[in-house]
């Protein structure tokens, strides 16, 4: 029988090494996956996750959908929204109606990404993914943005979030990385102060609910 039910995580890893190949392919070298799925390559988050990549625009959507036939664009169900919304098809389509995974396809300054230059890239199972620390900084947003959100969906998010956070701490400890290093690369490569101040404020900000001073401080946050 053809496949049926929600995208498994084999199916999500193969989509994001064929998207992001189509994508450098065709467009740009400087993409890469983060968010749950980037975080599931890096710790054992213990679910599905879901793909989202950075850095791209509309126009980047319409240029995958043109190269594989298995993309779609979909115009999207907010009321008075003009951007549509890329799909994948995924094995089984053919008799089960429906059945896709959304590609959340996403430019900086968006949700407060950086710039993305080949230097944070990095490859995990041949997919490029967000280094440790900006992975870090964007869940630590992604949690807030779930857990001060009117929408019961996304403060359902919220444990799920915290779950994937100390995780991240816990590596980024193993990797040896560090807020004050990170800081101080400031050439043009580097982030902006801008940037390394939202993230100590992210960090404060979950400090403040959960009290884990020790994870933060082992990278060198000054909280």
């Amino acid at each position: 029988m053809p496949p049926s039910g929600p995208p498994t995580e084999q199916e999500i890893w193969k989509i994001a090494r064929r998207t992001t190949d189509i994508i450098q392919s065709n467009i740009t070298r400087n993409v890469c996956l983060f968010g749950s799925a980037a975080c599931s390559l890096y710790v054992n988050i213990g679910r599905v996750p879901h793909s989202n990549l950075g850095y791209m625009t509309q126009k980047t959507k319409a240029i995958i959908a043109q190269a594989d036939n298995r993309y779609y664009l979909a115009k999207s169900r907010i009321r008075g929204a003009t951007h549509k919304k890329l799909y994948c098809r995924l094995p089984g389509w053919k008799t089960d109606k429906g059945r896709c995974i959304k590609a959340d396809i996403l430019v900086p300054p968006t949700l407060g990404l950086p710039n993305i230059t080949e230097f944070d890239i990095y490859f995990i199972n041949d997919i490029p993914v967000m280094g440790t620390f900006d992975l870090l900084v964007m869940k630590t947003q992604g949690w807030w943005d779930h857990l001060t959100s009117p929408r019961k969906d996304f403060q359902a998010k919220v444990n799920d979030d915290v779950s994937d956070i100390i995780a991240l701490l816990d590596r980024a400890k193993l990797e040896g990385v560090s807020y004050v290093e990170v800081e101080s690369e400031q050439d043009e490569y580097g982030h902006s102060q801008e940037f390394m101040d939202h993230a100590y404020s992210l960090a404060n900000r979950f400090v403040n609910v959960y009290g884990t001073h020790r994870r933060w401080r082992a990278l060198d946050f000054p909280l």
